[in-house]
């Protein structure tokens, strides 16, 4: 059992240096995006998410972060916190407390 996950770590990590890193949108070389990949502010989140979906290693990159356990930041398109993937941030601050009337037509 240890030599198989041994030999799929093998395979995955292979695998990863046939990849061309340098094409990655985020990577300037001057690291000018960090912020923008790790920031709370929503604006932020959605602007990092549109630099991948237009990256050739979207893929890639969110499953090297499943595997690393990433903590947080934005990670192939995807935002993680606290080491899970969610769908979307909520704004800061409590919800109303009167959600907004939902007219039904019929």
């Amino acid at each position: 059992m240890l030599a198989r996950s041994e030999e799929s770590i093998t395979r995955q990590d292979e695998s990863t240096e046939e990849l061309d890193w340098s094409a990655a949108r985020c990577r300037d070389g001057a690291a000018t995006m960090l912020n923008l990949f790790f920031s709370d502010q929503l604006d932020d989140i959605a602007r990092a998410k549109a630099i991948c979906t237009l990256c050739p290693l979207m893929e890639p990159c969110f499953e090297g972060a499943l595997a690393r356990r990433e903590p947080w930041g934005v990670w192939g398109g995807r935002l993680f916190f606290n080491g899970k993937v969610l769908a979307y941030k909520r704004k800061r601050g409590r919800p109303p407390k009167n959600a907004p009337a939902v007219q039904l037509t019929a």
